[in-house]
């Protein structure tokens, strides 16, 4: 037998393009669906992921971002362009801060039984840059951020800008009781860590003395009194702010800061900066 004859194809009536239309429109409508459902779960992710749990008193979540510790040595009035330049400073420093980075203050003061505490701590709640209408409410974290962190912080820096008229200075002692209860904890290893040091930069306890000549430093960073006040600043970003005394030319040479330097260095730590506060 031969080849069947090929039958005619049947010409789509318009029943089958009116369904094959609904469909395309159905599966159209499903996609469009998924992509809503999609968009909502982006949307939501980024809102929850970006919003931490703060705790009350610091605003602080579980891990700050960072840590940055402010350690402050005020042993004689400051004058007039120098409280001025401070408060600068001290601003610029605060809004350097991320949101859910920590901020914490601290006086140098004695070690004895106790490590020192900070007069405060904060974290930035962030601003209303960090915000959207979308996603939360931009006016409301830039109330937060300015009645709790901002003004708190003012109210710190003002008290230790006055002067403790102490007759010693246990800088490094300060140096070593901080980096040991707040930088160097399991929570704050991984973290970008600095320490801000204002001072005259004059230690000045009965085992170490900066005043009078400097000690060399070489000598100095391996003697026992060094060894017992030494810590671990490695990873540890240091600014240096000093604060000159109107005997400066005599107590407070260039080789004073080198001699930080070498000795921030030793501990294992980098200065970054090192600024003379006006006046």
């Amino acid at each position: 037998m031969g080849p069947e004859p090929k039958r005619p194809s049947r010409k789509p009536s318009r029943a089958d393009a009116r369904r094959q239309a609904e469909t395309r429109n159905g599966l159209m409508k499903i996609a469009g669906g998924l992509g809503v459902v999609a968009l909502v779960a982006v949307i939501w992710f980024q809102v929850s992921s970006s919003r931490r749990d703060l705790n009350p008193d610091t605003l602080c979540p579980a891990e700050p971002e960072s840590i940055t510790v402010l350690i402050v040595d005020v042993t004689d009035p400051m004058n007039m362009p120098q409280r001025q330049d401070f408060q600068n400073q001290l601003a610029a420093l605060r809004n350097s801060i991320p949101r859910y980075g920590q901020l914490i203050v601290a006086k140098v003061d004695a070690t004895g039984d106790k490590l020192i505490s900070p007069v405060i701590v904060k974290c930035n709640p962030g601003t209303a840059a960090d915000e959207n209408d979308r996603t939360g409410d931009p006016q409301a974290v830039q109330r937060k951020h300015d009645t709790e962190f901002v003004a708190p912080l003012d109210a710190a820096f003002a008290s230790i800008s006055q002067a403790s008229g102490a007759d010693q200075s246990p800088i490094l002692e300060s140096v070593q009781s901080i980096a040991l209860t707040e930088l160097l904890t399991p929570a704050a290893s991984d973290k970008p860590r600095k320490i801000v040091l204002v001072s005259d930069l004059l230690q000045n306890t009965a085992d170490i003395s900066f005043y009078g000549d400097l000690p060399d430093a070489g000598s100095f960073t391996t003697s026992a009194p060094f060894r017992r006040v030494r810590t671990d600043l490695r990873n540890v970003e240091v600014e240096l702010w000093m604060l000159e005394r109107g005997d400066a030319a005599t107590t407070q040479p260039r080789a004073l800061v080198d001699l930080w330097d070498q000795i921030i260095a030793k501990q294992g730590g980098t200065v970054s900066r090192a600024y003379n506060v006006s006046g």
